[in-house]
């Protein structure tokens, strides 16, 4: 696996644990978790460019939705859910 890939994963489930959080209301993380959120896209851009792992789409496709999901609501955890799938498929294939 490329660390590009695998650094862009590990962050990106870094991310959907504090946002877990932030949905069960364990934790307020406010800025930190949207600046999670900037370095998890840049880092899944980072690794479509030096892959080629066009998977890689599905995650960022999702990630640029996320402003348009507000928290709380079914479309925020799903564009989580669909992201990871992306990395996933992006791994086995």
């Amino acid at each position: 696996m490329s660390p590009f890939l695998a650094v862009g994963l590990g962050l990106y489930v870094l991310n959907l644990l504090v946002g877990l959080a932030a949905q069960l209301r364990l934790a307020h993380f406010g800025l930190w978790h949207h600046a999670l959120y900037l370095v998890v896209l840049v880092s899944a851009v980072l690794a479509l460019v030096f892959t080629r792992e066009w998977w890689l789409l599905l995650t960022i496709a999702c990630l640029a939705l996320f402003p348009k999901a507000r928290p709380h609501t079914w479309p925020h955890p799903t564009l989580g859910a669909v992201g990871l799938v992306g990395y996933l498929l992006s791994i086995g294939g």
